[in-house]
Order: C-alpha cells, then sequence, then structure tokens
C-alpha cells in the first residue's frame, strides 16, 4: 500500500511539472552572422490553438522586444475548424505591427480534408488578420544592399508540396525596392511544416530551411521511443529531431513549437521561439 501511494504521488509530481513546463517558453538565438546588418527573423511553430499552454502575451512580448525583420510560422495552427475564432484571436494579440509570413502543417490540412472551400475561407481569413500563407509561393525583400526571397512550401505529408514551382516563383520575383545589385548573391530562406522537405529540395537548392512538426519529441522517453513508437519520417531515423543541422547542403533548423499534441503536456523539450540572424 505504502509503495502504491508513493508510486501515485511521483506520477503526479510527474504530470504537475509536464503540465508546468508545456507553459515555459524558451527564446532560442541561431546566429549565422554577429552583424547588425543582416536579416532578422522569429519564428514560431507548432501553436495547436487546442491545446496551447503558452500565453499569447508572453509570445507578443518575445515579438516586441526582439523586434524582428519579419515573423514566421511553420505549421499546425488548428485540430478542427471550430478552432479558427480562437486561432484568429491569438493572432491578434500577438501582432501588434507586423506582418506574418506562414505555411501549413499537416493538422491544418487534416481539418479540411474534405472541405477545400472550407481551406479557402481560412486562408482568407488569416490574409485579412495580416498571415500571408505561402502555398509553394515566395516574396522577395531587400535590406542592407542584400536580397532575401521566402519561399514557403505545403506539407509534404499531404502531397501539397510543389518544391519546383515554389523556386521557380523564386528565381521569377523582382525584389521590392532597388534592383538586384549585379553578383550579389540572393539568400533564399524555406519555410516547411515537416522537416523531411530537406530531403526533396535539390542540393544547395535553398540557403535555410526552416521546420517544425517533430515538437522536439514533446514528452522525452529514453531510446528514442517517443520518435520510434510516434514517427516515420526519415530524418527521425537518422537521429536528426530538433536544432540546427546541415542536410543536403542546407542550413536546417527544426523548431521545437509552442503548443501541444494529443495531451498538454511537455517533458525536456521546452515551447521555443526561435530567432534568426542571417547575413
Amino acid at each position: 500500500m505504502l509503495f502504491l501511494q508513493i508510486f501515485l504521488g511521483i506520477l503526479a509530481a510527474a504530470f504537475i511539472y509536464m503540465y508546468i513546463e508545456a507553459a515555459l517558453v524558451e527564446v532560442t538565438h541561431v546566429r549565422f552572422s554577429k552583424g547588425k546588418n543582416g536579416l532578422k527573423i522569429l519564428q514560431i511553430s507548432d501553436i495547436h490553438i487546442n491545446m496551447l499552454r503558452v500565453s499569447a502575451e508572453k509570445v507578443a512580448s518575445v515579438i516586441e522586444r526582439e523586434n524582428p525583420d519579419m515573423v514566421v510560422m511553420t505549421g499546425d495552427y488548428i485540430q478542427r475548424p471550430s478552432d479558427i475564432p480562437h486561432f484568429l484571436d491569438f493572432i491578434d494579440k500577438i501582432n501588434s505591427r507586423h506582418h506574418i509570413y506562414a505555411c501549413l502543417g499537416n493538422h491544418d490540412y487534416l481539418a479540411f480534408l474534405k472541405d477545400k472551400a472550407g481551406l479557402e475561407v481560412f486562408l482568407h481569413q488569416l490574409e485579412e488578420h495580416r498571415v500571408t500563407v505561402l502555398e509553394n509561393k515566395s516574396v522577395a525583400f531587400e535590406k542592407g544592399g542584400r536580397t532575401y526571397e521566402l519561399l514557403g512550401i505545403g506539407d509534404i505529408r499531404y502531397k501539397a508540396d510543389d518544391i519546383e514551382k515554389a523556386l521557380n516563383s523564386a528565381d521569377n520575383l523582382i525584389p521590392r525596392g532597388n534592383n538586384r545589385h549585379k553578383g550579389s548573391h540572393t539568400v533564399k530562406i524555406a519555410l516547411a511544416h515537416n522537416p523531411d522537405a530537406v530531403l526533396k529540395f535539390p542540393r544547395g537548392a535553398v540557403d535555410y530551411l526552416l521546420c517544425g512538426h517533430f515538437h522536439g519529441g514533446q514528452i522525452w522517453a529514453p531510446f528514442d521511443f517517443e520518435f520510434r513508437i510516434l514517427r516515420d519520417e526519415k530524418l527521425c531515423r537518422m537521429g536528426i529531431k530538433r536544432g540546427l543541422h546541415k542536410v543536403n547542403n542546407i542550413n536546417l533548423y527544426i523548431n521545437r513549437g509552442l503548443g501541444n499534441v494529443c495531451v498538454p503536456l511537455r517533458f525536456m523539450s521546452r515551447p521555443e521561439i526561435t530567432i534568426f540572424h542571417i547575413p
């Protein structure tokens, strides 16, 4: 009986800790450049608004403090169409001054699996709230005499990706502002929800690929059980699950995400907001 009480006490404490950790956001800086004239991007991912424990106010305070050149989101915002009002309210609370660029994740497509018209309505609603979904297309920017092209890729699990179309879209862009500087390198930054997308790009086709999807494991288990049981992606089998990696001659970053799936708990995988300093 005493053993059972001790076991239940430890189990309860573990659940309480995991519930608390799911609200403890970590801000990670990834510096590809030490200079101050490059592009500063803030990434959030895997919001899963129905199981989000990080407050919109906390996210807004990080965005305000960091003051990035742009905010990007890399998929998995809603579980079902009824989550949309809550998600749009979250967007309004975190975004006072920045336009947001985004791609969709597998849960977003799943929410509209048999409702293409509903998906189009959702995309229109996002546009009204200053979120541009880059669905196999791109936009261009100039800063400090450099051209940056931001590409968004549809989710590969639902075969919504068209990488060739997105790359061609980027190649055909005319940057805002000044013309391209002769001989200058155009920095290509891609957004995709599923990190396995990096294996579908031509080698070195983009300089950076920002992703999410894996949640960093969300609830850690020994021997990578959480990935062996719940994931079938190729990168997981290669031991690539979170953080910065070089794959296919592309700088790949896998964000741990803000929200949670299945249960609102995390263990040894705190929610993450990532700040990139790109030359």
